[in-house]
């Protein structure tokens, strides 16, 4: 009787044990960041190329960038530089598709079957810089640019699918990071917000990179299919 109740306690001990041993080698366990990724993300080919460090936005309304200003050729040089000119080669086996259920849609592919295809970022970059030469238009010629070409109303219908794009990408981020607001008793609003807020970031860089590397010559979507 006796040792059948020490067994138990035991047992129960043991148990415990076990338990917070569990709890501390969890706590202390910090999975890599590409897991994460393929966790939170959807399939890609450029998995090899993410990598992620804390980065500071640099976001004051006087903050110098290349990007940034009224267009110059320098600057539309620099934007057309992190802008994804052909596409890339995508084995039909990875990419997750059961292709007797694409409703009869077909894909582009190459020779050996590998299946065309761009990464999201340079969609979502080209749409900015759509807004962005949109809103230069009477300081900068963008008549050659093919994403102006057609009418009015063409060229607006571009313009409000970028707006729908960026709107859908921020919402889904849904970036919950603080911005404060600073006290600035030297300015005439006494308060000011401090939009420098520090953030996990993939290497963009990195991700041209591997782009470049691997995108085919002579394919790619022409002109403004790609803002729609």
């Amino acid at each position: 009787m006796w040792s059948r109740q020490w067994a138990i306690s035991d047992l129960t001990i043991a148990s415990i044990v076990l338990s917070v041993i569990i709890l501390l080698v969890g706590q202390s366990f910090q999975p890599p960041d590409i897991a994460c990724v393929k966790n939170l993300s959807s399939w890609s080919p450029a998995f090899t190329a993410v990598d992620s460090s804390w980065q500071m936005f640099r976001n004051g309304f006087s903050e110098k960038s290349i990007y940034r200003g009224l267009p110059n050729p320098a600057i539309e040089e620099a934007w057309s530089d992190i802008l994804q000119k052909h596409p890339v080669l995508v084995p039909e086996s990875d990419t997750g598709l059961d292709m007797d259920s694409t409703d009869g849609v077909s894909l582009v592919k190459s020779s050996d079957g590998q299946i065309h295809a761009y990464l999201e970022v340079f969609r979502n970059m080209a749409c900015l810089n759509l807004l962005r030469q949109h809103t230069y238009r009477d300081e900068y010629d963008y008549t050659s640019v093919d994403a102006f070409q057609g009418s009015e109303p063409e060229i607006m219908r571009r313009v409000d699918a970028c707006t729908q794009r960026l709107r859908e990408v921020l919402m889904c981020i849904g970036d919950a990071t603080p911005y404060l607001i600073m006290l600035t008793p030297e300015k005439a609003q006494k308060e000011s917000p401090d939009f420098n807020t520090l953030h996990y970031c993939r290497d963009f860089d990195r991700i041209v990179e591997w782009t470049r590397d691997n995108q085919i010559d002579g394919g790619g979507l022409g002109g403004h299919n790609l803002y729609i």
